[in-house]
């Protein structure tokens, strides 16, 4: 979009991220996902009229990346901040609700047994809350809250897992990471 030229530094750097996202997955396809339109940097939205650095659309199956802020996603490696991995994990999110692959289901269920713990356990939450370890966005709402521990399970995983080990092991468990190092 705007004249942004599609190298193979774009097209490598997103597919890395899928990739990095889906590699403990037995089905990696994200079905949701039939175009990625990436701007120069911010674009408008028409969803809600606003700009915006990345999107996922389900509803035209479209992941919308600025360029330049996805790059700085990747400029300080655990900073917590990654606009590819953030998006990403909307469209596996919003995916595994919609298919019913093993990959998907696993992640599904995983993301249920959280919500579900945290419900349940009103000390771990305002913990949470409490410690600011999570940037205030993540509790826009569970959607938001998703994306954002998905990018501090891949950013910085042991101090995730220090700080709160039992949500970074159901991260783990949706990702199905059994990788070294985390």
């Amino acid at each position: 979009r705007e004249g942004l030229q599609i190298s193979d530094e774009v097209e490598i750097l997103i597919s890395a991220t899928a990739v990095m996202l889906t590699f403990g997955f037995r089905n990696f396809y994200i079905g949701l996902i039939d175009k990625i339109f990436v701007y120069p940097n911010t674009f408008f939205s028409n969803v809600n009229q606003a700009h915006h650095k990345g999107e996922f659309n389900p509803k035209l199956k479209a992941l919308v990346l600025s360029w330049e802020h996805f790059k700085l996603g990747y400029d300080i490696g655990d900073d917590n901040l990654n606009l590819g991995i953030h998006e990403f994990a909307h469209a596996i999110h919003l995916n595994s609700i919609k298919e019913k692959d093993v990959s998907s289901i696993i992640f599904r269920d995983s993301f249920r047994e959280l919500t579900s713990m945290l419900s349940a356990n009103e000390s771990l939450r305002k913990e949470l809350i409490a410690s600011k370890y999570f940037r205030a966005y993540a509790y826009t709402n569970q959607f938001e809250f998703l994306a954002v521990l998905v990018e501090y399970f891949i950013e910085s995983p042991q101090e995730f897992k220090s700080q709160f080990p039992d949500v970074y092991a159901k991260v783990k468990q949706m990702l199905n990471f059994k990788f070294t190092g985390y």
